[in-house]
């Protein structure tokens, strides 16, 4: 991960309310700064992965219900059948650590 530039490091010191525009950014808070911007970035990554795994998990639940009316099952029976499944293809596109584990 690269190191946020003095310029971000600046901006982001004056939205936190931390200077004034045109103040230089304190060693103390610089270092703060830089660290909340690093940590910014890892969370907008997870976030994208964890948005593209549900969309997996909606997609397989949403193709599954309409395979199985399509089949000819009752929306009732077939509404079962996805709500079964639904743990399974959940823990299966999150990687949750306890699917991992023995059964």
């Amino acid at each position: 991960m690269r190191p946020p530039t003095e310029s971000e490091i600046q901006q982001a010191a004056i939205q936190l309310g931390h200077i004034e525009p045109g103040e230089p950014v304190p060693a103390r808070i610089r270092a703060k700064v830089a660290k909340a911007l690093q940590l910014a970035v890892q969370m907008d990554s997870a976030d994208d992965a964890r948005d593209a795994l549900s969309a997996g998990f909606v997609s397989t639940v949403s193709t599954t219900y309409a395979d199985l009316t399509k089949a000819g099952l009752s929306d009732d029976a077939a509404a079962r059948v996805v709500a079964a499944i639904a743990p399974h293809v959940w823990r299966a596109n999150q990687g949750a650590a306890h699917a991992q584990g023995p059964r």
